[in-house]
């Protein structure tokens, strides 16, 4: 059995950061196949995390989906394309 290898991440120095560090990660569970899917919930400012990480998405080969529920946005990465 393989053991999976840790995801090395950028240290976030701010909000925006830090959810573009979690979109990150998502983005590479999905395409490493660690995750199938992964959502991202209660973003401070998830319209403009979603903007940033589209081509991220995409040039990784995973689907990436939005969301909206009454004022809620949520991020949703894979499955895999």
């Amino acid at each position: 059995m393989d053991l999976p290898r840790p995801v090395v991440l950028p240290r976030p120095i701010d909000d925006l950061s830090s959810e573009l560090a979690e979109a990150d990660a998502a983005i590479e569970l999905v395409r490493t196949g660690a995750a199938e899917r992964v959502r991202l919930v209660a973003l401070s400012d998830p319209i403009r995390v979603a903007s940033l990480v589209v081509a991220r998405a995409q040039a990784a080969h995973v689907a990436f989906t939005t969301q909206r529920e009454g004022r809620s946005l949520t991020l949703t990465f894979g499955p895999r394309l």
